[in-house]
């Protein structure tokens, strides 16, 4: 048998890793005020504690104030829990089934379709840029 070519090989296994994402993770943007924002990759049962403590990890910060998220329109803010109680997807899905469409149209995928769908959080580091500062 003929040994592939390692970039084949990597290529092939992007492509699968890619297209089976969805499957087990969410892809979630987390964003500063600043506008400064970065992809997350998380399980989706993965509980909104292990959400905080990637972030922290990811962001190299020890001192997340809160996640959360907002409406773009009105800039109102609707914390993200720290809990083990609720894992990510149920919290995802408690808000795309929510009757208050206030809270509802806080959590949309940013991108449109053919796109993945990917979600946007805040993180508030209490680290003032400008004039956006979230303490």
């Amino acid at each position: 048998m003929a040994q592939q070519n390692p970039s084949t090989t990597f290529s092939n296994q992007m492509a699968n890793f890619n297209n089976n994402i969805s499957n087990t993770k969410y892809i979630i943007e987390v964003s500063k005020l600043c506008g400064y924002s970065e992809f997350l990759f998380v399980f989706k049962e993965y509980t909104l504690l292990d959400l905080y403590k990637n972030v922290s990890f990811q962001f190299i910060c020890k001192d997340i104030n809160c996640l959360f998220i907002r409406n773009e329109e009105t800039k109102v803010k609707f914390r993200i829990p720290i809990t083990e109680l609720i894992t990510i997807r149920e919290f995802i899905t408690d808000i795309q089934n929510s009757t208050n469409m206030g809270i509802k149209n806080m959590l949309k995928p940013v991108y449109p379709l053919p796109n993945p769908i990917v979600y946007r959080i805040y993180l508030d580091d209490c680290h003032c840029h400008n004039e956006h500062c979230c303490c």
